[in-house]
């Protein structure tokens, strides 16, 4: 995957979200659920598969055992993106999780499964990046029975190592004609650290390249990512630039992005030592946590619970549209009192009581574009429903 990681000093702005980036115990309790041993089974079939280059037996193994997997934890929305490239048949293992209030917006949570043959040796990719695939497996498997606002697509790109070949076919083959509206496109690349070493940081990447027109906006939910990777592991974190995976097609395209990467970078990559007596075992497992945690936060996963003794939760809430142009619209089956909102500074730019308690249109057109932090609450001050908007005039 990569090969040189450059260190930038880059100050990003903080959205005020962190108010609502406070630790939860029902995702505690889902990110309790990762398990040490499917992490580590996961890793020890990916190298017994073998190398998964384009045109081999094994990555048509290794597409049939994800395929297997998924199905395995109840999903039946399995897409296999198939397409033909250089000749060799190659495919995109795409799951979809529908989400309850935004199903036709999408987290897409990413990872490549192919590994790299050449004249390095030919490498099982157990790292880079059976790491990454190991840890979208278990947040799928996870998250499989839990409500989401966003939709979720679970990806493992195929032919990453030729040149984000998968990413890219996919992107302009289904993401472009069908227009979909991706959130956030969440990838994990090469995270299993190196044997022997202290692995306790993760890279968490944002987009610092041209085009630049959603930088600000992947720094925002880089450090939102970085926030949520300490509330839920006791990794610490670094943030860097994005670069030379398959998040780059996306973000050539527009869409906003972010990763994970590994802080110690692994010399044995694109070998043959690829293996598991080379990474770090537990290291992945903690980032396993930390990305549970994290998707569960950018899905906006919640709980069933009652409001004012009905069963009315927060995913009855519809705040939109998102991106936001000229009016913003409240619709709510509980009552809600207050909205405030927030600058990417954490000034309070707006704080009304409002008129109507289910109903509601805020005028954003007298707003600058950029990025926001919206809270909304009941009379008694208990926060009903919060979350980030962008406003764009385009």
């Amino acid at each position: 995957m990569k090969f040189i990681i450059t260190s930038l000093a880059f100050i990003f702005f903080t959205i005020s979200t962190l108010l609502s980036q406070t630790h939860s115990t029902f995702y505690q309790n889902i990110v309790d659920g990762v398990k040490y041993d499917s992490v580590l089974n996961y890793l020890k079939k990916v190298e017994l598969l073998g190398v998964k280059s384009p045109g081999t037996t094994a990555l048509v193994n290794a597409k049939s055992w994800l395929v297997d997997k998924y199905t395995s934890f109840g999903y039946s929305n399995i897409q296999i993106d198939t397409f033909t490239d250089n000749g060799d048949v190659l495919y995109n293992v795409i799951v979809t999780k529908t989400g309850t209030l935004y199903p036709n917006t999408y987290l897409i949570v990413c990872g490549h499964y192919d590994s790299k043959a050449g004249w390095s040796g030919d490498s099982p990719g157990v790292n880079d990046n059976g790491s990454g695939v190991s840890i979208i497996l278990e947040i799928a498997r996870l998250l499989k029975n839990v409500n989401t606002e966003y939709s979720i697509k679970f990806i493992n790109f195929t032919a990453e190592e030729t040149g984000y070949t998968g990413s890219t076919n996919y992107l302009n083959s289904i993401v472009i004609p069908q227009n979909l509206d991706i959130r956030l496109v969440f990838n994990i690349d090469e995270v299993g650290g190196v044997a022997g070493q202290i692995n306790d940081i993760i890279k968490c990447e944002s987009d610092q390249s041209s085009p630049t027109v959603n930088n600000v906006t992947s720094a925002a939910f880089t450090d939102t990512l970085m926030t949520l990777t300490g509330l839920y592991s006791s990794l610490g974190t670094n943030n860097t630039n994005a670069y030379g995976s398959d998040y780059m097609p996306f973000q050539s395209a527009e869409y906003i992005i972010t990763g994970y990467f590994e802080e110690n970078q692994s010399p044995v990559v694109h070998s043959s030592n690829d293996d598991l007596a080379h990474l770090d075992t537990s290291y992945v497992y903690e980032i396993a946590q930390a990305a549970t945690g994290a998707t569960l936060f950018l899905a906006q996963a919640y709980e069933n619970s009652n409001i004012i003794g009905e069963e009315k939760s927060d995913y009855l809430i519809n705040v939109f549209p998102t991106p936001v142009k000229d009016q913003l619209y409240i619709n709510a089956s509980v009552p809600i009192y207050k909205i405030e909102l927030f600058d990417v500074q954490g000034r309070m730019i707006l704080e009304n009581v409002l008129s109507n308690q289910f109903n509601n249109t805020i005028n954003f057109s007298e707003f600058e574009n950029g990025i926001f932090h919206y809270r909304l609450s009941d009379k008694n001050g208990n926060v009903l429903k919060s979350g980030t908007l962008v406003k764009t005039t385009n």
